[in-house]
């Protein structure tokens, strides 16, 4: 013997938000049931759904064994006294996606958890997903958060796993309805790392998916928690604007894999709502953390109006 004391396995708290799509979250949790990290603290957040999703969520954990506290959001300044390892938190009310998760990242911080996974509902994790996202973080003290390589129920990686920060022309030729037009263009393949990037090796990327993305609670308490100005969209490039502000980086570990079904969290939402929450997010993003005057955010929003139909028509399929 060394002498020296074994550093205990860092504590994982993983965030789950549910908003009315029950099922999902459920089929998540089971998921997350045979993963194979040793310390982790599920923490499931109900949205207020306004239906009974914490009492199915409940039921099924319950007819699983599992044994867990529930707790309404007045009461969230106590959990650090709960030992039980799932918490199931009531909000009050439903202020958004980075809100919510904020609830369930307090919760964890307050038992004292080394990392923060925030994890979307609908997605399914393999069972050994969680431990390279840990190992690599431990071992790349400057990294604020690491993410997983993101695939389709199909097994196709998904782009938004490994992004770059936007630049002003991405807004135009990767975003806008100059994509229509060019879809293949340079600045939309540059955003997305195409053809630099296989996803096979760890990769420091500006912007990781917000499906899945394991976040150093030291890195919290620097930079804070989400910021609850958005309702919907864009988290994890604010995300990445604070810590790039403090000095961390993030990496993509590709040895993780979580399957992201994608879209089902809004799919009970109306269209024109989903279209505005984007547009106030976008506004937001670009005005607090990028320093846009008003023309240039009016400029950016012009160029995701669709193009006129003859220009649709002409410029040929897309490759």
């Amino acid at each position: 013997m060394n002498g020296r004391a074994e550093k205990p396995v860092p504590q994982v708290g993983i965030v789950v938000l549910n908003y009315r799509n029950w099922a999902d979250t459920v089929a998540c949790l089971r998921s997350l049931a045979a993963a194979t990290y040793p310390r982790t603290f599920v923490v499931v957040v109900d949205n207020d759904s306004g239906n009974d999703s914490l009492a199915r969520i409940r039921a099924d954990l319950a007819e699983r064994g599992a044994v867990c506290d529930a707790v309404a959001e007045r009461d969230l300044d106590a959990v650090g006294e709960r030992r039980a390892p799932v918490l199931l938190v009531q909000a009050s009310a439903n202020r958004g996606y980075a809100a919510g998760n904020n609830l369930g990242i307090r919760a964890a911080l307050a038992r004292g958890c080394d990392y923060v996974l925030i994890l979307n509902n609908d997605t399914a994790v393999e069972p050994g997903f969680l431990e390279p996202l840990v190992e690599y973080a431990e071992t790349h003290p400057r990294l604020g958060a690491t993410g997983p390589k993101v695939v389709a129920p199909d097994g196709h990686v998904e782009p938004a796993c490994a992004r770059r920060r936007p630049d002003l022309l991405y807004y135009f030729f990767g975003d806008g309805f100059l994509r229509r037009l060019f879809p293949r263009n340079r600045w939309r393949r540059r955003h997305f790392y195409e053809g630099e990037y296989a996803y096979d090796v760890p990769r420091e990327v500006d912007v990781l998916s917000g499906s899945c993305l394991l976040v150093r609670s030291a890195a919290l308490a620097q930079i804070g928690l989400l910021d609850e100005n958005t309702f919907l969209y864009l988290e994890e490039f604010i995300l990445h604007e604070k810590m790039r502000a403090a000095g961390w980086a993030q990496a993509i570990v590709p040895a993780s894999v979580v399957v992201h079904k994608g879209g089902c969290s809004t799919g009970q939402a109306v269209p024109e709502r989903i279209r505005q929450a984007k547009q106030e997010s976008r506004r937001y993003y670009l005005t607090r953390y990028r320093h846009c005057g008003p023309v240039l955010v009016w400029l950016v929003e012009l160029a995701r109006i669709r193009p006129p139909v003859f220009l649709r028509r002409c410029r040929g399929p897309s490759r």
